[in-house]
């Protein structure tokens, strides 16, 4: 019964659309539903990660960003009158050596034209009035734009449906964190001066900061703190913004041609659990913090490519319903590090004690005048090092050189048939993809409904991978063995031995269903 019942998910945001996006690309019945009546116009989220990139490339979204977007390879720091160090984001692990500035409303044009093209409408203007839900399915009541009620029988339930998730408020959840004193201003405005449109230019002074975001054709994302009284729903005045940039940065340019502005102040809050039975929360709904790094849009998508797979296997009758405990097992350590990790940057970067501001124009420079320091701020800015090591899904799945299960695997070159490829084209983004590079895996053909299997080997020479990346396909090259890889890009289980892995996938995906 559960493979005819849809899974609903509520919300058209990033988030939403990318579980609907994924659940319909494993033939899963999805409906996605949000109350608003159209699209989002606005520019909202601008950064897009290195490490969502690496993951939506291969899903038919990611080339057509990179297309539309503004690249920035670097973050200028300047303090003091001057320059004080540059963040070198050409130094991120993996294909994607940048950050991608491209307005938020574009990403969901772009995820929802993929929902829609796996045969999936967003039905918009749709309210979820209320749910219930049982060990057996949920019942959910959803009101349309006329007032219209319907009652929606759906397998799971996805709330996708922002920071004042009603899914979040049906199960009771708290949303733990805080509420941070100051209040910034933002606005999508043109700025006419020198200032680089090839990378994020941050501005400390000792009352505020200005932050500002090349978008495309003059135009930038102002990011300032808020010095004056006003109200929190004003909207600030170009000249008040003008005046504030004048005051803050040392490099001269005129603020014109304002498209939105706005006032705000940042929550720093999550859940505790992202899973309730047969309801999930993901993106928003389930984590909200500072927009430091500009992690969390990124966040939100990355959720959800790491619970769909998972959930339509399980729907499918093809793993272990204890597979979908992992998902919060995966992502909560991720998320509560992400909202911590956050918060202090904002305090610190942000900080209008004189003796903070001091040490951190004292020491920035220095410190991003270290390799290392830079290798290691640019891949946690890329969310290249996110792992699940610690998951019960990792456990005691195995090793293959530098890689652990729960790692991030590369993308590597990779030879099969003679022909170079990259790894992640060959991946199979409906189940696992077993990768050997030399033992046969006979032995987990038991399995073969999970996982798509392909024979090479690692390419001696990997042209563009940095740091980490370079060191692991380097190990892998030197070691033959098979890599069990998920579709979200993260190791499952690995070995030199491919009956090392028969314990594993025997746990997960029992065979012809039993222990469903």
């Amino acid at each position: 019964m559960d493979q005819e019942r849809p899974v609903l998910v509520v919300g058209a945001g990033p988030t939403g659309l990318t579980a609907a996006m994924e659940l319909a690309r494993h033939g899963v019945p999805v409906r996605i539903v949000d109350r608003a009546p159209a699209p989002s116009t606005t520019s909202k989220a601008l950064a897009v990660q290195a490490r969502t990139l690496e993951l939506l490339r291969p899903r038919g979204v990611g080339d057509e960003m990179l297309r539309r977007g503004q690249r920035a390879s670097g973050t200028a720091i300047y303090g003091r009158g001057r320059k004080l160090a540059t963040v070198e984001l050409d130094r991120v692990p993996g294909r994607f050596n940048h950050i991608l500035l491209l307005p938020q409303s574009e990403t969901e044009e772009l995820l929802a034209r993929q929902v829609q093209a796996y045969g999936v409408d967003v039905e918009r203007g749709i309210e979820l009035l209320s749910f219930d839900h049982d060990a057996h399915g949920v019942r959910a009541v959803l009101k349309d734009r006329d007032g219209g009620h319907e009652t929606v029988h759906a397998a799971y339930l996805i709330g996708a449906d922002g920071a004042h998730s009603g899914v979040r408020h049906g199960l009771g959840l708290p949303f733990k964190g805080r509420a941070l004193a100051q209040r910034y201003l933002l606005a999508d405005l043109h700025l006419d001066g020198d200032v680089p449109e090839d990378q994020l230019s941050i501005f400390l002074a000792r009352d505020g900061f200005v932050a500002v975001f090349p978008m495309t054709a003059g135009r930038f994302r102002f990011m300032a703190t808020d010095p004056g009284p006003g109200a929190d729903d004003d909207v600030p005045e170009l000249a008040a913004l003008q005046d504030i940039w004048d005051h803050v940065t040392p490099l001269p340019a005129r603020l014109h041609d304002p498209h939105w502005r706005s006032r705000f102040r940042i929550n720093s809050r999550h859940v505790p659990a992202l899973r309730a039975g047969r309801v999930f929360l993901g993106g928003d709904a389930a984590h909200v913090h500072s927009p430091a790094g500009g992690q969390g849009m990124n966040t939100g998508i990355q959720d959800m490519i790491n619970l769909a797979w998972k959930l339509a296997l399980v729907h499918r009758g093809l793993a272990a319903p204890a597979l979908l405990d992992t998902y919060q097992a995966d992502r909560v350590p991720v998320i509560t590090k992400l909202v911590r990790a956050t918060e202090t940057a904002t305090r610190v970067w942000n900080s209008t004690n004189p003796v903070v501001h001091r040490m951190v124009t004292t020491m920035a420079p220095l410190a991003l005048g270290r390799d290392f320091v830079q290798d290691k701020a640019t891949a946690v800015l890329g969310e290249t090092t996110a792992n699940y090591r610690r998951s019960p899904i990792a456990a005691r799945a195995g090793r293959l050189g530098a890689l652990r299960a729960g790692d991030r695997v590369p993308d590597v070159d990779v030879v099969v048939n003679g022909e170079t490829r990259r790894l992640y084209d060959l991946l199979d983004l409906t189940k696992l993809t077993v990768f050997t590079t030399g033992p046969a895996v006979d032995v987990l053909l038991p399995w073969h409904r999970v996982f798509a299997q392909h024979h090479g080997r690692i390419a001696t020479a990997q042209p563009g991978l940095l740091g980490g990346d370079a060191r692991v396909a380097a190990a892998l090259t030197a070691k033959p063995g098979v890599l069990a890889i998920r579709p979200d890009g993260y190791l499952a289980a690995a070995g030199t031995d491919p009956a090392s892995l028969v314990s594993w996938f025997s746990k997960w995906f029992p065979v012809n269903g039993e222990n469903r």
